[in-house]
């Protein structure tokens, strides 16, 4: 079961996140929170070392993954009971796309590389789709801002937005939340 989260920047998605997944974790089970930001500085490091804190202090037990690719090499970690949040989709988005830019190697350019990237991230949520523990995907709305001119913005956003489509269309559940307010846009009945 996926259940899907989108919302702007401090939006409280994330800790309406946590408030779900904390309802959903049976007895014995473990939230797995998967964080898919890069320790790129002390602010960073400051700001990772305060949400583990914020998570310890909520009384439910809860195992980081800092993970920012490839997210699909934890499942062996998730067992019958648990919950997984990968908190957020936009950063595990940015690391991959963007990867090897830091050394001059623009892959992002090339359309069978995003291609690719995109067909992986829409088989690992199908397997994640039929896991049978619920997996909470919290993602940044992006497309409610000034449209970028730049190539790379464009290209990242589309394909943001084509995997955005793709996990909604699988998902039991989405939210759209807007100053700490979800708003439920997709909810699958079950019989």
């Amino acid at each position: 079961m996926i259940i899907f989260m989108t919302g702007g920047v401090r939006s409280g998605k994330s800790s309406f996140a946590l408030e779900i997944a904390e309802k959903q974790v049976l007895e014995n089970g473990v939230i797995h929170y998967i964080a898919t930001s890069r320790r790129t500085d002390a602010e960073m490091e400051a700001r990772i070392q305060r949400h583990i804190e914020e998570r310890q202090m909520r009384g439910k037990v809860y195992v980081t993954h800092e993970k920012n690719t490839h997210i699909e090499e934890l499942a062996v970690h998730f067992q019958k009971n648990d919950v997984v949040v990968l908190d957020c989709l936009t950063g595990l988005v940015t690391e991959e796309f963007f990867s090897g830019i830091e050394k001059g190697v623009e892959r992002w350019k090339d359309l069978s590389f995003r291609q690719q990237l995109l067909n992986r991230f829409f088989r690992t949520f199908e397997a994640l789709q039929r896991l049978p523990i619920p997996v909470i995907v919290v993602t940044n709305e992006l497309f409610e801002d000034i449209i970028p001119n730049d190539e790379s913005t464009i290209a990242y956003m589309k394909l943001i937005g084509q995997l955005h489509q793709k996990i909604v269309a699988l998902c039991d559940q989405a939210y759209l939340v807007e100053a700490g307010l979800p708003l439920i846009k997709k909810e699958v009945a079950y019989e």
